[in-house]
């Protein structure tokens, strides 16, 4: 759909000028000439009056800049198509306050620093830089050393708030540039790899979020940073590979700590007096972990999810348990060790007794609910006087576990759970357990006790 243009006498020279002249700042707008189109259009219908064009130039900035890059470039071009005399949509786009620039193909690398050059390199002064988002590939081969520590120099100039570098290249470089940004707010270094050290002067007094991810670090290193960062609330650490790994800072309230494929985990501590929020997930096998401990008095809600349990992480699990007692919300998963041939205790040993939860409200349960486990949450169930929401889930156990040898039978694994209004044992989920009825069906699910017989094994 096209406008039919006007037979006016139009100056273009003029209008060229105004356009130059026109600044995207807090102060100065261009308002667009008064046209017998814009006259007509005030005596028409309202609902075909143009509202887009009357906003001010910071408000569409603003919106621009809740937009990818390339699409608040292809939104304002769009508006230029169908405003042909109001060409101030044209290169608005360039004062958004978020910029994205990504290349994952090298043989596309001149472009990239062409855009990199127009929209960060050359961007005015005048318009301030609050989030930066760039995705390189392979490019340590085709571009210069100093390439992407110019980019981060000149963001930090424009006042730098949000950082994300994502991608496969040599970090070294920039790092001594991103720890002394003083503006950053939230930093993301998803892939840095193996770093020994940290860079010395760090000045992030202003980081509140940090996500990190690496490939092994000296936890002594990143202890040190992690006590320069004053005002740093929001933790996500992703480790790949250490042997040990313990955690402490003053000022972290939330953590979300994702441990990789590192078999020879043997300890793992926590002390953060003020952390409120904990997610610990495991992506690999923990053959070795034997010791959680530390210190979290305020936190409130905690998950949990651990793959490639056995017999042996019985202890560290309980120990966990103990350390988190004190939690309003837990949600806890739980998924064995897929090469075991029978069922075992995995979230308590024999003989050993629950902490007490004096302050659970919500449980959150999904494991295999077999002989062992069911009995081990039927005595946490009895450690918990202020539970009123409770959802257990029984995982149902990989075929390996289930073709057991030497006369195993498949129900051992089996869930143990009462029947449910369904009329099937996969789960059981009850709510408002202050409530009578409620009340009673919890009971019998404490009282419920297990027909199948325990094998001992060697």
């Amino acid at each position: 759909m096209d406008f039919e243009r006007p037979n006016l006498q139009i100056d273009s020279n003029k209008i060229q000028n105004q356009r130059r002249r026109s600044s995207f700042s807090s102060s100065v707008y261009y308002t667009p000439p008064a046209t017998p189109m814009a006259m007509a259009c005030s005596q028409t219908d309202a609902n075909q009056i143009d509202l887009f064009s009357i906003l001010s130039d910071d408000l569409l900035i603003t919106i621009l800049s809740f937009l990818p890059t390339r699409m608040a470039a292809r939104a304002t071009v769009l508006c230029c198509r169908f405003h042909r005399l109001y060409r101030r949509f044209r290169f608005i786009w360039e004062a958004s306050h978020f910029l994205q620039l990504i290349n994952r193909n090298p043989s596309h690398l001149d472009k990239f620093i062409a855009v990199a050059d127009h929209d960060l390199l050359h961007r005015n002064s005048l318009h301030s830089l609050h989030s930066l988002y760039l995705e390189l590939y392979d490019i340590n081969r085709s571009l210069p050393d100093s390439y992407v520590p110019s980019l981060l120099e000149k963001a930090r100039s424009l006042g730098l708030c949000h950082l994300t570098i994502v991608g496969s290249f040599h970090f070294a470089p920039v790092l001594p540039i991103i720890f002394t940004i003083e503006t950053l707010k939230s930093l993301s270094l998803p892939n840095i790899g193996r770093l020994h050290m940290f860079p010395s002067g760090v000045t992030l007094t202003c980081l509140r979020s940090l996500s990190i991810g690496l490939a092994s670090i000296d936890p002594t290193k990143l202890n040190q940073l992690l006590s320069e960062l004053c005002s740093l609330e929001d933790l996500h650490l992703d480790i790949h590979s250490t042997r040990s790994l313990s955690l402490s800072s003053q000022t972290i309230r939330k953590l979300e700590l994702i441990i990789g494929a590192a078999p020879r985990l043997y300890t793992l501590g926590l002390f953060l007096p003020s952390l409120g929020s904990l997610h610990l997930e495991n992506r690999g096998f923990l053959d070795s972990l034997f010791c959680i401990h530390g210190e979290v008095p305020l936190l409130r809600k905690a998950l949990i999810s651990l793959h490639g349990v056995h017999a042996g992480h019985a202890g560290a699990v309980r120990m966990l348990l103990s350390c988190i007692s004190h939690v309003e919300e837990l949600s806890l998963h739980v998924k064995e060790d897929q090469h075991m041939q029978y069922p075992v205790p995995i979230l308590l040993e024999p003989g050993e007794t629950m902490p007490k939860f004096p302050n659970l409200k919500h449980l959150d349960v999904g494991l295999c609910f077999h002989l062992h486990n069911f009995d081990a949450i039927v005595m946490m169930l009895h450690n918990c006087p202020s539970l009123e929401l409770l959802n257990l889930v029984h995982e149902i156990p990989l075929p390996q576990f289930t073709r057991m040898k030497r006369g195993r039978k498949r129900k051992d694994w089996g869930s143990k759970l009462p029947l449910n209004a369904d009329g099937n044992h996969r789960y059981a989920y009850l709510k408002n357990l202050h409530l009578g009825e409620n009340r009673k069906e919890f009971i019998k699910l404490l009282s419920k006790k297990c027909s199948s017989k325990r094998h001992a094994h060697k």
